[in-house]
């Protein structure tokens, strides 16, 4: 094939070789912005060699807290923004929903029917008097969460990844072998 793609074909071999890289991550469902990403490099950057709390302690209940928003972002008639609610998992929810929706289900103790009783109840409730009495929720407890997880997996990818894995120079050299092999495939059809 005259136009046929080398760098795919390398790109399509290193996947095949190495799957269990792409089933770790795949499997943390880690989010895909660029911004993400840039903040996990640079929290990468500032905390190299200090010992940090490890976020994915905290999983169970982010996920949770992103099913609630999801839920509630879907189905509470209220704008939360331009982004839909089916992409908070991959994403994320807005910053103040997804604070709301943590400190709602920590005070129904995780549950997320009692979460979602109370929502409802919070959306039915009169219009607050005065505007001005300050926010109610202080912090948001999945504050960088996202770029933590991805710190944390790609430590793992590393540690699981031979040699350190340097992806330009594996991709060159597979490409290198599959270009021998197709010469010598060549070579032995004459």
């Amino acid at each position: 094939m005259p136009a046929f793609d080398w760098k795919a074909a390398a790109k399509k071999q290193f996947t095949e070789e190495h799957l269990h890289l792409f089933e770790l991550v795949r499997g943390g469902l880690l989010p895909f912005e660029d911004a993400t990403w840039r903040q996990a490099s640079e929290l990468a950057q500032k905390n190299h060699g200090r010992e940090v709390f490890d976020v994915t302690k905290l999983q169970p209940y982010y996920e949770a807290a992103i099913s609630l928003c999801t839920f509630v972002a879907a189905n509470g008639g209220i704008d939360f923004g331009k982004r839909q609610p089916e992409i908070y998992r991959w994403k994320g929810a807005p910053a103040p929903l997804l604070a709301l929706c943590a400190l709602v289900l920590f005070v129904s103790d995780w549950d997320m029917n009692a979460a979602i009783t109370a929502f409802a109840k919070l959306l039915s409730a009169p219009a607050p008097s005065n505007l001005t009495l300050g926010n109610v929720i202080g912090l948001n407890p999945f504050h960088e969460y996202a770029a933590w997880r991805l710190v944390i997996a790609s430590a793992e990818v590393t540690a699981k990844s031979p040699n350190g894995l340097d992806y330009g120079a594996r991709l060159a050299a597979i490409e290198v072998v599959l270009r021998e092999q197709h010469r010598r495939w060549k070579d032995h059809q004459s």
